[in-house]
């Protein structure tokens, strides 16, 4: 049987080094080809050139064009062809599952009568070979489906340090997205929850999707979290939703929560007009730089002073809801700028919205769950295996930093508060 030889990859080395290319991605290149040789001459039973009718199942076809995409950037394949029966290869087939949703949520576009020649294109685009059948869809479901629920009924640790969630919107702070439900269009909200552990690493809890983003809907998902084995978080971190913010009271009675402070720039941004949000923006940005959180009151009673008269809504905003945003101040210093918003889950958003582009539609509810739990059991297995997202030190104080603090409090030119605000 063919061996895969290194011939190959000696050429390939040697010419990248000459010439200072980007040799790791061609030695891939010439690998995986060699593996799709010796996966077709494993299925005809013979080795290029061997004449052995008896072992032979099948004959030789040519080759088609692919394109697959890999963490060094996208490579040029040629996939073998039989002419019996279909060549299947490890390489395509268990390669890239988000893909592999994405075609399958297409695919059921078709079938359920949703298609548009926007569709095709993008169909034709992806695999000019695709079939539209329904065993088709029913093949790659079945290979799917049991890794996807595998993944999300998982056991969980039972404390996480911290916990962020979101819903997924096409607004502001989320996405909608777009679903088909008995021959209507209809917005659904996607629930995310993401872990910070002990470790410093990052975990992609729990994946939902419900009618509407109300309490209702978040204690399910987050009684489903607890079902997996989820006992405890030291904060919780999320916007202002009122559902989400009621359920997390009654499942982590007495955990304290941060409320994201981009969400409350943006709200508090929209009580002033245009012309004066930079200027807001700024004296904002200084509460949230602020060293301690004693300091982070007085800017902002400086801020409340000078809105008072012209803009009343701003201090009375601040002086009602401030506090929500400052808890993280009671946590390490090197964790603020990671824990006082929900940026990490709203570059998810971004991507899922971006990626869900392409369908658009999805034909169920249960293709987006499909093809969102895929995306992000990449996403979760780069973080699992990557580097920590937070530097999980002791939670003691640090003397230093106290000192540090009070030659601040000090000196005010230090903190360099802006003057304009100071003499008001």
């Amino acid at each position: 049987m063919t061996q895969i030889d290194d011939k190959g990859f000696k050429e390939i080395l040697q010419e990248a080094i000459e010439k200072d290319g980007d040799f790791m991605k061609d030695l891939l290149s010439v690998m995986l080809q060699q593996l799709l040789e010796h996966e077709r001459d494993k299925q005809i039973g013979v080795d290029k050139y061997e004449r052995d009718d008896n072992q032979r199942e099948g004959s030789r076809n040519g080759y088609k064009e692919r394109t697959l995409n890999t963490r060094l950037g996208k490579l040029d394949l040629k996939k073998p062809q039989i002419r019996e029966f279909p060549f299947r290869t490890m390489v395509f087939d268990n390669y890239q599952r988000s893909e592999k949703a994405l075609i399958l949520a297409i695919q059921q576009m078709v079938i359920d009568g949703v298609s548009t020649n926007k569709v095709k294109k993008i169909v034709k685009k992806l695999d000019e070979d695709m079939s539209f059948s329904k065993s088709t869809v029913s093949r790659i479901t079945g290979e799917l489906d049991p890794i996807i629920e595998k993944w999300r009924n998982q056991k969980l640790s039972e404390h996480y340090v911290y916990i962020i969630l979101d819903a997924i919107y096409l607004h502001i702070s989320a996405i909608y997205l777009h679903i088909r439900e008995n021959g209507e269009v209809i917005k659904r909200p996607v629930l995310i929850s993401i872990g910070v552990d002990a470790n410093g690493h990052r975990k992609v809890l729990g994946i939902s999707i419900g009618y509407q983003e109300d309490e209702a809907t978040w204690k399910a998902h987050i009684k489903a979290l607890k079902d997996r084995g989820l006992n405890s978080v030291d904060l919780t971190i999320s916007d202002a939703e009122k559902g989400l913010i009621n359920a997390l009271e009654e499942e982590f009675s007495g955990t304290p929560h941060q409320r994201c402070m981009v969400h409350f720039e943006r709200n508090i941004l929209s009580k002033v007009p245009a012309k004066e949000r930079k200027r807001l923006s700024r004296y904002l940005k200084q509460i949230y730089d602020a060293p301690d959180k004693e300091m982070a009151l007085t800017v902002a009673q400086l801020i409340i002073n000078r809105y008072r008269n012209t803009y009343p809504k701003v201090s009375e905003f601040l002086e009602e809801k401030l506090e929500e945003t400052l808890t993280f101040f009671v946590y390490p210093s090197e964790h603020h700028r990671k824990i006082r918003t929900t940026n990490l889950i709203e570059y998810l958003n971004r991507l899922i919205k971006k990626r869900s582009k392409v369908i658009g539609i999805f034909p169920n509810a249960k293709s987006c769950v499909r093809y969102i739990s895929c995306l992000l059991m990449e996403i979760d297995e780069d973080w699992q295996t990557g580097r920590k997202y937070i530097r999980m030190n002791s939670f003691e104080e640090d003397e230093s930093e106290e000192e540090f603090i009070e030659e601040l409090r000090r000196t005010k030119d230090e903190y360099k508060l802006n003057k304009e605000l100071v003499a008001q």
